[in-house]
């Protein structure tokens, strides 16, 4: 248990690291509503449970050992990352009224989804964490527990930012920079982007 223990510290600490995630989470947010952040989440949450997924079937091995896959898919997340804070940059600035989820644009739970499956480097993180700390679990039930730790400590992190978020005097505060806001996170991501094609 207390290797678990371990691993969830790890997992939680990768979680607290902020990049593409937290800015999506963060963007959605505050343009949208508690809700339209949580949507976001379970987003990213699905797409952390792709990469488990494939990382215990072997793909994520395969990946690694094929490098024109390997490029293909990170370019993609690289290109999808660039879209993404291209379209913040160029966003309009919303009028402050109640409306605000009407006004928000896109499909968060695909957004999130996105940005996360199209990163490569998870994949590869997730095949050589699984590949040391399995190889001595015996028990079923401690295997599914290590499985689905990744994505419930990130939907845990993602839900704890939103709910900060949504506090009254936060999220009033963070309204009243909000265009500032949507540009850094643009800029974040189209950094992030680049940093993710050139390797």
């Amino acid at each position: 248990m207390s290797e678990w223990l371990i691993f969830t510290g790890i997992m939680l600490m990768g979680a607290m690291v902020p990049g593409a995630n937290t800015a999506i989470i963060l963007r959605n947010t505050l343009q949208g509503s508690r809700r339209k952040g949580f949507i976001t989440a379970l987003g990213l949450a699905t797409a952390l449970a792709i990469h488990v997924l494939l990382s215990v079937i072997g793909l994520a091995a395969l990946i690694e050992q094929t490098p024109g896959l390997y490029h293909a898919i990170r370019w993609l997340g690289s290109a999808y990352l660039i879209y993404m804070g291209l379209t913040y940059l160029a966003a309009r600035t919303l009028d402050n009224n109640n409306d605000t989820e009407q006004n928000a644009s896109g499909n968060p739970f695909i957004a999130g989804m996105m940005i996360s499956l199209f990163n490569p480097k998870i994949l590869i993180m997730f095949i050589a964490i699984f590949s040391h700390i399995l190889a001595d679990v015996t028990s079923l039930w401690m295997q599914i527990l290590y499985y689905v730790t990744p994505v419930i400590v990130e939907l845990s992190w993602l839900s704890l930012i939103i709910m900060i978020l949504t506090q009254p005097g936060i999220q009033q505060t963070m309204l009243r920079i909000r265009t500032n806001l949507e540009r850094i996170v643009g800029g974040g991501l189209v950094l992030l982007g680049v940093k993710l094609g050139l390797g």
